[in-house]
Formats: structure tokens, sequence, C-alpha cells
């Protein structure tokens, strides 16, 4: 008997259709994605983000999610939940220190030590074999243990990796990163200008790209071009847009001026990938 508040699988070379690139789309749960082999670049909430083995993509409801690139050895170990299951562990009354972990305002990828990402990789395959596979009277509780262990354990070391020296100095770069993205998510509609940004940050042009060079390897032009790409996507493969709702709607100036931009960044024009898939 399966238990369906749980979804665990191992994503491979032969589940090609999980890596969609340049495919927006919104997760509706929460999950964890252990990055088991290989590299991928993608964007959270528009957000870049290159993630590699042992690294812990953590996934919340409402998030949108776009993979950009992959190497061809890439892999990964998901488990998604059933909100419910998070009532039933008590987190919403239990621990405080679970707040900054499950918060929206900090980075959600982790690099665990090894020795963590291979405790994650055992809880995850007990959860999996008592989801799946199993007659247990007990099954259930025993699923709520190993998930509240998984739980417990990475938060733990989120929390001490933050409280490091190192980290401190590293969280004042993406503090300022994602200040910069939070500007963009307000304002990439209407402005474009990487100094506008800088002027809005208090800093200089050159300070910002070279913080959001470091700490996303890319440049703020690259960033703001791609935030606009991903709305004007999402809007395109609304049935309710039309492409002339679009460049309104993103302060293009005219239909050419916009196709051509999507046309550059995406090969192909803004009616064949309304069209497409």
């Amino acid at each position: 008997m399966t238990d369906p508040r749980i979804a665990v699988l191992n994503i491979n070379k032969a589940h090609q259709k999980y890596f969609v690139i340049d495919r927006p789309y919104q997760f509706t749960s929460f999950g964890l994605i252990l990055i088991t082999s290989g590299k991928c670049e993608i964007t959270i909430n528009l957000e870049p983000t290159i993630v590699k083995k042992d690294d812990l993509l953590v996934v919340l409801s409402n998030q949108f999610f776009e993979i950009k690139n992959f190497t061809h050895d890439f892999t990964v170990k998901t488990l998604f939940v059933d909100s419910t299951l998070f009532l039933e562990a008590g987190f919403h009354i239990k621990s405080s220190n679970l707040i900054r972990f499950f918060s929206s305002t900090h980075a959600k990828v982790v690099s665990l030590e090894r020795g963590v990402a291979l405790g994650l990789k055992y809880n995850l395959k007990r959860i999996a074999q008592l989801s799946y596979f199993n007659e247990n009277n007990f099954g259930k509780e025993l699923i709520l243990s190993y998930f509240s262990t998984l739980i417990y354990e990475i938060a733990d070391f989120y929390n001490k990796t933050l409280q490091s020296d190192n980290t401190k100095k590293q969280l004042r770069k993406e503090a300022i990163a994602n200040d910069f993205l939070q500007l963009i998510a307000k304002h990439f509609k209407k402005e474009r200008r990487v100094d506008f940004y800088a002027q809005q940050l208090f800093i200089s042009r050159k300070h910002l790209t070279k913080i959001i060079s470091e700490v996303f390897e890319k440049t703020p032009k690259q960033i703001i071009t791609e935030t606009i790409l991903l709305e004007a996507k999402v809007l395109l493969k609304n049935p309710k847009n039309s492409i002339n709702d679009v460049v309104s709607l993103l302060n293009f100036p005219d239909n050419s001026v916009f196709s051509k931009f999507f046309r550059t960044n995406t090969g192909m024009s803004p009616r064949e990938y309304k069209l497409s898939n």
C-alpha cells in the first residue's frame, strides 16, 4: 500500500522528460531535491542559481522554477510531501528554529557536508520503502519519524552554517543580491537599466556587477533580461493573453521590439512560442 502524502523519486537520464529547459512551471507542494550527481543551472522565483552534487534544493509551494541548463550526468533524488504531514509532525509548534529554514526570504539551496547528504539519502530511502512497499502496521508512524528526523537534521545543519563567520560575510553579499532581485521583481516591467538598481541600493554599478557576478555567476543585465523573458513566457502561455497584451503588460514600445527581444533570447518568435507545447 502506498502513502498518498509522499512522493519519492530518483530522476536520471532515463527520465529526461522531467528536465525540460526554458519551460517555467510552479510548484504546488513542499519538496526537497537532492543533487546526486552533475550540475544544473536553474532559476527559482526568477533568482538564478547553480546546484551541484550534494546540494539540497528546498522547494516551497507556489515557487516558480525553470531549468536553464544541465550536465549530461545530472541526477536527483526528490521528496515531495503533502502539507498535512507537517501538521502531523507538529513542526508548527515544536521548534521556532525551523522558521529560518522554511522562510521564503532565505536562500533555498543548502550545500550539504558529505555525511549529512548520506544521512539524507538513507532517510529518503527508508521513507520510499515505507511509502511504496510497506506492510508494517506502524508504517505511517515510521514515515513520520523518518521525515521528522530528516527535516530536523537538515535544519540544524542549515542554521549552524548561517552562524559561521565566513558565512556571515557571504550573507552580506547575498543580502545585497537578494535586495537586487526584490527590486527587479518590483520594477522590471518599467526599469531595465542596471544603473537604476545600483542607485536604489546606494552602491555603484561596478560594485553591484561585482557582487551579482560572484553570487549568481551572471551579470545584472543578464538577470534583468532573464526576468523579463520568464515573465513573457508565463504571459504568453496564458490563453487569455494576446501577444499585444503581453507587449503592453511588459511595457515594450511596440510589437516589433518585443518580437526582436524574444527571438534573440529564445530563437523563436512570440507567436511560435505561444503555439508550442
